[in-house]
């Protein structure tokens, strides 16, 4: 986690385990998704630097640090039950389902 503004991150939450958990459960809901349920603006999407010039950073950790540091993204007690919000998640998102050739 060596991400500029880890300070800033750091005081959203009580702990660094505590971020590095609600990052890491961020990180696999944008996977489950495909990064289409992101809070951020295509504006704010995370780059890397390559070769061939900036292009969109596929990591799902540097992008879960991405939104929490807008502070789009709730954290903390109170919030909507995993299992709820990922139900509502796949309402919102459908996921595609690749169909094998029978036989297979």
């Amino acid at each position: 986690m060596a991400e500029p503004g880890i300070d800033r991150l750091l005081s959203l939450t009580d702990s660094k385990y505590r971020l590095t958990v609600v990052t890491a459960k961020r990180a696999q809901q944008l996977l489950r998704y495909s990064f289409k349920n992101t809070v951020l603006d295509s504006s704010e999407l995370p780059k890397m630097r390559t070769i061939e010039g900036d292009k969109s950073d596929p990591n799902p950790v540097t992008w879960a640090m991405q939104e929490l540091r807008t502070d789009r993204l709730e954290t903390g007690e109170g919030l909507i039950v995993e299992d709820r919000l990922n139900k509502l998640l796949d309402q919102l998102y459908p996921r595609e389902v690749i169909e094998t050739p029978s036989g297979e």
